[in-house]
């Protein structure tokens, strides 16, 4: 799934206000902290889709395929992004 710039740029000014208004954190440079705060979104949301990708070619290399979408198979898709999640260390 490919996020838009918007979305991630959204997201990120969500982030930024709850955690200013929890009062958890002080931005002296509140444009470098969005940026920051959209870069980790827009890795994150990259390592996913990268990581979606190798789950999918992997769980259809299997000599008896699953039906993408039946209950076996989003078992074991999230079971396998779990574990390549985990390789990547995230």
């Amino acid at each position: 799934m490919k996020i838009s710039e918007d979305r991630i740029s959204h997201l990120a000014h969500k982030i930024m206000d709850k955690i200013w208004g929890d009062d958890l954190a002080d931005f002296p440079d509140e444009a470098r902290a969005l940026a920051l705060i959209k870069q980790s979104l827009t890795g994150y949301f990259s390592v996913n889709e990268e990581v979606d990708g190798v789950v999918r070619k992997k769980l259809a290399s299997y000599a008896q395929a699953k039906v993408p979408g039946s209950r076996d198979w989003e078992v074991l898709y999230q079971k396998f992004f779990q574990e390549e999640m985990a390789k990547r260390k995230w």
